[in-house]
């Protein structure tokens, strides 16, 4: 079914325009339409030069400036019907110049508004986005630098710092008189972070040493983050069979793994059997020849089993063989052999300590061999 408005002899302006109706069958045809008419507004199709408004929100850095903004192209062609192309006052760019330390450079698009700065819509852009360039400079008496963070004292025996962190970074100075900016090295210093017997994670705020006549931030954030020194032990672990099911018996080969294990050294000399067991778990398995993998469970959440050796275990499983005794067979527990683990200790390591460029000392390990 096909309904067509002719608009061919119209021009501009407002017109009741017939429809005719059409059915594609031949055993078929039209026998009321409605409506019968349709109302068409025409407009001419106007095109326009419109020049682009640069908005800029935010503000550079602290001590920086920005120049006038380079805009290509600087204008931008508007095309649609005449009363939306009439109704456009402005054609806009946004752009956000916010804590900018380096000039900016990069494309925004462009918006038609209409004189109460609503977004004019039955028009098109040609080009719809613009390349904006704005330099962006420093200002005089100003200057950025890095922030030194000054460490002094020795942590907790057995602990050493993996990272110093401060934020921010990098500071802006500034001082009435240019010379002394200009003169500075090219990073402040913090007053003294005493970090003496720290276990843990050391986070406070540290003031600076700012030269006289020089004004900034007057403190920074400083994260040590510390950790235990790890050290490693050898330990030899029988095999514990779990998920056997009734009437099996497994066999490992071998029935014991050495086990590596990484961790702080007083959790280490406080060891016991029970803190490290070694499974290999059969559930589901029945008769056969397997290659499993041993599973370490660690007490401790402060180690971590960094090795097992041999890493695959040959279980075989067979039936279950009952000893024959006189009269009724009367289940006997032959209790299991008391395996008492040898600790077998890698070379130990003795903590010396070394200055550091930043004051920090920082533990070396100096590996001391004992014997296994």
């Amino acid at each position: 079914i096909e309904v067509t408005a002719d608009l061919g002899q119209l021009g501009p302006g407002t017109h009741l325009v017939p429809l005719e109706a059409r059915v594609d069958a031949a055993s078929s045809r039209v026998t009321a339409l409605d409506p019968i008419s349709i109302t068409v507004v025409l407009e001419r199709q106007e095109a326009r030069a419109c020049p682009v408004q640069l908005v800029q929100s935010g503000a550079p850095a602290l001590g920086y400036e920005a120049d006038q903004a380079q805009l290509v192209p600087g204008q931008v062609t508007l095309e649609g019907p005449a009363s939306a192309v009439a109704s456009v006052a402005a054609c806009v760019a946004r752009i956000s110049l916010d804590t900018l330390k380096q000039d900016f450079s990069g494309q925004a698009a462009v918006t038609p508004l209409d004189a109460k700065g609503n977004v004019v819509t039955r028009v098109t852009l040609s080009p719809d986005n613009i390349q904006v360039k704005i330099p962006v400079t420093q200002k005089q008496g100003f200057r950025d630098v890095a922030v030194k963070v000054v460490i002094t004292g020795q942590l907790a025996s057995g602990y050493q710092v993996t990272n110093i962190a401060v934020t921010p970074q990098v500071l802006t100075l500034s001082s009435a008189d240019p010379a002394l900016v200009e003169h500075l090295p090219g990073f402040i210093e913090t007053m003294p972070l005493d970090i003496s017997g720290a276990n843990t994670d050391v986070v406070r705020r540290v003031a600076l040493q700012l030269p006289a006549g020089v004004e900034g931030a007057e403190s920074v954030l400083v994260e040590v983050n510390v950790a235990a020194i790890e050290y490693s032990l050898t330990v030899q672990r029988l095999l514990e069979i779990r998920g056997l099911a009734p009437g099996l018996a497994a066999t490992p080969s071998p029935d014991t793994v050495d086990v590596l294990i990484l961790g702080p050294l007083p959790v280490l000399d406080n060891l016991t059997p029970a803190d490290v067991r070694v499974v290999l778990d059969v559930q589901g398995l029945g008769p056969g020849t397997y290659h499993l993998t041993p599973q370490v469970l660690l007490l401790s959440d402060r180690l971590r089993a960094e090795n097992v050796l041999p890493s695959e275990i040959e279980v075989i499983i067979d039936r279950a063989t009952p000893t024959p005794t006189g009269g009724t067979p009367t289940p006997t527990h032959t209790p299991s052999p008391t395996i008492t683990p040898t600790r077998t200790r890698l070379p130990r390591f003795t903590a010396t300590h070394s200055a550091t460029s930043t004051g920090l000392e920082t533990p070396t390990a100096t590996p001391t061999p004992s014997p296994r």
